[in-house]
């Protein structure tokens, strides 16, 4: 009986992460099935404890189930439906609190400070990562404007990541390595050094589950049908304020009296590299001052073979192999290249769809991910076969161009549908290239008759 109210006491004094009392051996040989009901009865005030320990960690823990590989479109679909008409604040609420390693990736422009604003004036600021790119060759301006930001939000964690293999202030040793007027003739790969690469550099090494951008429809061009999430490759892109408007957000700023760059009081509507941002004029769109070089949404095709053609004789000159473009992986993508072509491509039996790119165009590093989505989803439905074609590393065979094979642009897609004697080629126009448009076309083509 002493034995008896020593174990009672010990149970009624039982709580989350107190030591369980371990039952001796014989005693558990001896425990029949039919006294399990005493055990429990006995034990019931540990038993509940226990129980609601559980039930408490399970509650606190990120959903990350729907993150990684196993976001699917679907998903991302229903997540856009739960977010409709939620406003900028309970989206970031509710992705602090759904989407595991949340980061915001931002520039700092007016955009970007009404989310750090309001991740601030939420008490989210302190868990979220902020992470900026420097390109090196930013205004004074916009490093003067940094400084007041970090002395306006000191619980701001930020990290900045700049072109690889260059720190701070280095913009004169990148200019001295890659050319004073790099951005200017080769426009693609100097916005891959200096924008592209240092983005994937940082979404591979915090791995977040989610970004959130300050991009938005009104905005214009691609932007124009934004969705609130986006799935980014199995993550996920939040857009907070995509049905906010320009005068939305200088409304938010004034009236919180948020830091902004100076540069916006001189006509700058979007600020971004010296060499290349100019002021906006009376009636031109928001971002009509960034990027004169680069309107186009693919490299052109024949521009950057010449690149590559000069590529080539510069290192058979050296004897060196083209071994200093980047790679972009894609696991589910059949790899095509000139000695394979006519096996793979040519004899194919079922329906594929080839992608043509060259890992050293920003638009086909920019596109990767997301082919390597769609590669991922083409190979659990079997619709058609995911490939691809370097062609950086490897030159259009003949045989390809006597099959009807046309390739104008960087990155090309064409759906592959074998017939009887000879291929039928569909060569993908659509200006949105995202996930679910891409697929939508593919399932499009593949309900039309082989004629």
């Amino acid at each position: 009986m002493e034995t008896m109210k020593r174990r009672e006491a010990s149970h009624g004094s039982a709580g989350c992460g107190a030591d369980t009392e371990k039952v001796p051996g014989p005693e558990l040989k001896q425990l029949e099935l039919g006294s399990v009901g005493s055990f429990v009865r006995n034990h019931r005030k540990k038993i509940f404890l226990i129980f609601l320990c559980l039930c408490t960690l399970l509650a606190v823990q990120p959903s990350s189930r729907w993150f990684g590989a196993e976001l699917r479109e679907d998903r991302t679909s229903k997540l856009q439906a739960e977010l409709k008409g939620k406003t900028a604040e309970q989206i970031l609420q509710w992705a602090a609190e759904t989407v595991p390693g949340l980061v915001q990736f931002s520039s700092f422009g007016p955009s970007g400070m009404v989310i750090l604003d309001l991740l601030d004036r939420l008490g989210l600021l302190e868990e979220t990562r902020i992470v900026t790119i420097d390109t090196l060759h930013l205004f004074p301006e916009s490093y003067e404007h940094l400084q007041n930001v970090t002395r306006r939000y000191p619980k701001m964690k930020l990290q900045t990541f700049y072109p690889k293999d260059f720190m701070e202030g280095e913009g004169h040793r990148f200019d001295e390595m890659h050319g004073m007027t790099l951005w200017k003739d080769d426009f693609q790969k100097y916005s891959y050094l200096t924008k592209v690469e240092p983005t994937l550099r940082a979404l591979q090494q915090l791995a977040p589950g989610g970004w959130i951008t300050g991009r938005r429809r009104s905005q214009g061009e691609l932007r124009s049908h934004l969705p609130v999430v986006e799935n980014d490759a199995g993550r996920l892109k939040i857009n907070p304020l995509a049905y906010w408007t320009w005068e939305d957000v200088w409304q938010y700023l004034h009236t919180h009296e948020v830091p902004y760059n100076v540069l916006h009081d001189r006509g700058y509507s979007s600020v971004g590299d010296v060499m290349n941002t100019r002021p906006t004029k009376p009636g031109e769109g928001e971002r009509a001052g960034r990027f004169e070089l680069s309107q186009e949404t693919e490299c052109g095709m024949h521009t950057h073979l010449a690149r590559i053609a000069k590529k080539r004789a510069e290192s058979a000159s050296k004897r060196a192999e083209l071994d200093d473009a980047p790679h972009l992986p894609c696991d589910t993508c059949v790899e095509v290249n000139k000695q394979n072509f006519e096996e793979v491509v040519l004899k194919t039996k079922q329906d594929m769809l080839l992608e043509f790119y060259s890992p050293m165009c920003g638009h086909c590093t920019h596109f990767a991910p997301t082919y390597a989505t769609i590669a991922h989803e083409l190979s659990i439905s079997g619709d058609a076969l995911p490939a691809r074609m370097d062609l950086y590393h490897n030159q259009v065979p003949q045989s390809a161009k006597d099959a009807g094979f046309e390739i104008h642009a960087f990155p090309t897609l064409i759906l592959v549908r074998p017939m009887q004697k000879k291929l039928k080629l569909v060569t993908y126009h659509r200006w949105r290239r995202d996930v679910k448009t891409v697929l939508d076309w593919v399932k499009e083509e593949l309900t039309k008759p082989l004629t």
